[in-house]
């Protein structure tokens, strides 16, 4: 039953968002964070987001060698997309004159994050709408194995 896999895909991406999401609460969180020095300040993270190739591979070499469609199925595990690596925003973090701040350097200056309330509230929505999506689909998949397993009745 190889067709089962099929619903990685989905599963992935919810998977995959979720992460994303956690990520996007961790840097509202230190979105007011100020450092004294500018490399001591939380930097903006970022996740990457790949796709796993090894549907599109065993796919390419079944057919290369001739063999049906269905019949290739039984080899492949289908997997979707999969969080590649988290990677810092490069955005360098903002100086703001404050010389009564405690964390002031000598010359009266902090360190703001590189964190954008607004980037990550748009961003947010968007990871949850992709979530969203990925559900339905998931749900759809799951209507369609059941019809299909109701058709023998």
């Amino acid at each position: 039953m190889a067709f089962l896999s099929s619903l990685n895909i989905p599963l992935s991406g919810m998977t995959a968002q979720r992460f994303r999401l956690d990520l996007i609460a961790q840097n509202l969180t230190h979105v007011d964070d100020v450092a004294t020095r500018p490399e001591d300040v939380y930097t903006r993270q970022m996740v990457v987001f790949g796709e796993d190739r090894n549907f599109k591979d065993t796919l390419a070499a079944k057919m290369k060698e001739g063999e049906p469609i269905p019949q290739i199925f039984k080899y492949v595990q289908m997997r979707g997309v999969e969080a590649v690596e988290v990677v810092e925003d490069e955005t360098p973090p903002e100086p703001v004159y404050s010389p009564d701040h405690p964390l002031a350097d000598e010359y009266g200056y902090v360190y703001e994050s590189n964190v954008d309330r607004q980037v990550e509230i748009i961003d947010g929505m968007q990871a949850t709408n992709s979530f969203n999506s990925c559900k339905s689909m998931y749900e759809a998949m799951q209507g369609v194995i059941q019809a299909s397993l109701n058709l023998g009745k």
